[in-house]
């Protein structure tokens, strides 16, 4: 019997193979088998959601739009029969496969199915077969028929007429069926299970440069769909693993992982059109010299000086917040099962945190009404414009000034003055939409927030809280009567124990965020990222009484041993810097204490002149000394939410030179191991708690 050549599919009812490409110079490439089941079973009639929900394929239309991600369609085609055409850039001789067209592919399975039955134990034999063809409706300049070559059979394509008895004519294979092809994270993405988290990224500077085809950088689309995979793997492969124990144990198998889905939030193409007459200008007064290092100062540097100006924070607080609460309602129309059971949260890189940190800052701001306007707990600070008013150069700018003097703050006209603060934006007016949640994660990676709230003044207003928060706490606590009638007026008539208070001070800011958690992760070496914690301690803590960053870990345990070993070498070197500073210190407090008296002694002389002179007293108050407050005692932030941290660096390596890792440790943070590590044991589901 003879055997077919290009025949990868033999089985009687050959499914269709979906492919889709973008343009027309690129091949085609199928989608995963499980979409090519659901759009088979449609019968290609109506639209099907593929790729796990975050596309939808129109088979009536032939394309693919993305429900999440501003991506162009992309075109969709099914096919069953292909022709081989050599891949010039394959050593293993490998086929580019170009599908043919649907009309045409009917045609040449019935010559298939003809040749396949004369060449059966009961057929006619070839010979007639040999002599059939099919003219190409596609392209009428070619045909189909059938070759035989010594015990090889093929179906091949070649031009209708023949030149010189068909010399030298180029012939070409059509192959049957796609073949066996797997699509990366196919596997492990079906695998999982339900889909229960859901993670808004907000990308940082950069974006515009990222996102051209000649820069080689992935841009934040490409580098969630290789952290969504990476995730994917890492939950299988686990739970494969602690399948395989259970096995031994004889013990119930663990239940499936749970799935997380990243959507990135894209501002960059929004408020950088080309047609805006911001970046026309910019581009006008742009030198032409050195293209490569200008182009870093237009597309990377300039997103921050765009996020400094009030007019255009305010148009990117506003297109992230749309955006937000746009893909919130389109997921939940793509997953209605998940807002049962579902968890919303939010993730910033670079430039990118601070405005996550300011679009919470507006939903606590509109959430909590009951703030009085122009206090220490309003995070908005409003740009009033002085005579005559600014010019707006953004559309959704206000455009009169009495919006402007109407949302004006009164408790912030003033804070030039170095005494008030604000820990939110600066925007030319109020802002009255805000996300539609409160996320259950918020992280903030390599993060310039503490650069941004230090410009804003917010150390003071972080200040002022917990000193607040410490008045109102003195307030609860009796004094001596009042203890002394607690006393006698306790039930049944005996003398009832004194209560207990705290009377140590506050340290930690009350100052939270409207998010269960909340981290700032960065790698030490990262040049752009900031700590937050010391801006919530007492202006008057020394650097060396704040304490370090926590490690960053899955459970908090899990630290390397090298690093453990770090901490107990900084820990050792600590103990006896302690000792040799001990009899120094000792010799020195004499003369320190002599030269604070003499100190003390002038200040209150220059006081008494200074009311001889004015007639009264201009002394400034005292800043209170917390030098060693910190000292043996466990520090707690409210604005970690569930955990009593917020700022957590990333393990370095067992050799680890800080001036290298900086060159990547800003771009590094979505492929981190640690970072990957720590979404996958924040976002497992509550069956996966249950187990551990």
């Amino acid at each position: 019997m003879p055997t077919w050549e290009g025949i990868e599919d033999a089985s009687t009812m050959l499914p269709r193979i979906w492919l889709t490409r973008l343009k027309d110079t690129e091949v085609w490439k199928p989608l995963r088998k499980i979409d090519c089941k659901a759009l088979n079973e449609s019968r290609g009639l109506e639209d099907v959601l593929i790729e796990g929900g975050r596309a939808t394929a129109h088979p009536t239309e032939g394309t693919i739009t993305w429900n999440f991600v501003n991506r162009p369609p992309m075109k969709l085609i099914p096919a069953t029969w292909f022709t081989q055409t050599p891949n010039p850039k394959s050593k293993n001789k490998e086929f580019i496969l170009e599908p043919l067209p649907e009309v045409d592919s009917l045609q040449i399975e019935l010559l298939y199915q003809n040749a396949v039955r004369a060449s059966s134990s009961l057929g006619e034999g070839l010979d007639s077969i040999l002599q059939e063809e099919v003219i190409l409706e596609s392209d009428p300049t070619f045909k189909v028929c059938v070759v035989r070559n010594g015990g090889l059979i093929a179906m091949r394509k070649k031009p209708k007429k023949s030149v010189l008895f068909g010399l030298g004519e180029v012939q070409i294979t059509l192959q049957r069926g796609y073949g066996q092809y797997t699509i990366e994270g196919e596997d492990d993405e079906n695998a999982l299970g339900d889909l229960t988290h859901v993670m808004f990224v907000i990308h940082g500077i950069g974006e515009a440069m990222w996102c051209k085809e000649e820069v080689s950088t992935m841009s934040m689309r490409d580098e969630m769909d290789q952290l969504r995979m990476t995730v994917n793997k890492r939950k299988i492969m686990a739970w494969r693993e602690e399948c395989k124990k259970c096995e031994r144990q004889k013990q119930p198998f663990p239940p499936l992982p749970n799935r997380v889905e990243f959507i990135p939030i894209i501002w960059f193409d929004k408020v950088r059109s080309p047609t805006h007459s911001l970046m026309s200008s910019l581009s006008s007064v742009t030198l032409r010299t050195v293209p490569a290092l200008r182009s870093i100062a237009n597309d990377v540097i300039f997103d921050v000086l765009m996020y400094l100006t009030p007019e255009f924070c305010e148009a990117i607080l506003q297109c992230v917040t749309s955006e937000i609460n746009e893909l919130y309602d389109k997921f939940q129309t793509v997953h209605p099962s998940f807002k049962a059971q579902g968890k919303f949260s939010i993730v910033g890189h670079s430039l990118g945190s601070v405005i996550a940190w300011d679009v919470l800052s507006i939903y606590k701001d509109i959430t909590e009404k009951n703030a009085p306007k122009g206090s220490a707990d309003d995070p908005i600070r409003i740009d009033a414009p002085a005579s005559p008013p600014r010019v707006p150069s953004l559309e959704t700018l206000d455009k009169t000034e009495n919006d402007h003097d109407h949302n004006a703050l009164p408790g912030f006209k003033g804070a030039d003055d170095g005494k008030h603060g604000t820990w939110g934006p600066t925007l030319p007016k109020k802002m009255t939409e805000t996300i539609p949640f409160e996320p259950d994660l918020t992280i903030f990676l390599g993060s310039p927030i503490g650069l941004f709230l230090t410009l804003r003044g917010a150390h003071s207003v972080f200040d002022e809280m917990r000193a607040i928060a410490e008045a109102e706490r003195a307030s609860l606590i009796p004094c001596d009567n009042e203890e002394a009638d607690m006393v006698a007026w306790s039930p049944g008539g005996q003398s009832a124990p004194p209560p207990v208070f705290d009377l140590s001070p506050i340290i930690c800011s009350p100052f939270s965020l409207p998010t269960k958690a909340c981290y700032n992760v960065f790698h030490p070496s990262d040049p752009v990222a900031y700590r937050i914690e010391p801006l919530l301690l007492p202006e008057g803590v020394s650097n060396n009484d704040i304490p370090p960053p926590m490690f960053l870990s899955p459970d908090g345990k899990s630290l390397r041993l090298h690093v453990k070993a770090r901490q107990v070498g900084d820990q050792i070197f600590k103990q006896f810097g302690s000792l040799s500073n001990l009899f120094e210190s000792t010799a020195q407090n004499a003369a320190a204490a002599a030269a604070h008296a003499d100190a003390e002694a002038a200040r209150k002389m220059a006081n008494m002149e200074t009311e001889k002179k004015d007639g009264s007293a201009q002394s400034s108050p005292l800043r209170p000394n917390f030098e060693g407050c910190i000292r043996d005692r466990q520090v707690a932030f409210r604005l970690g939410g569930r955990t009593s941290r917020v700022d957590f660096q990333i393990q370095p390596g067992v050799i680890d030179n800080e001036y290298l890792s900086a060159v990547t440790a800003h771009s590094g943070y979505f492929s981190n191991d640690d970072i990957i590590d720590f979404i996958i044991f924040e976002t497992r589901s509550g069956a996966e708690d249950s187990t551990e």
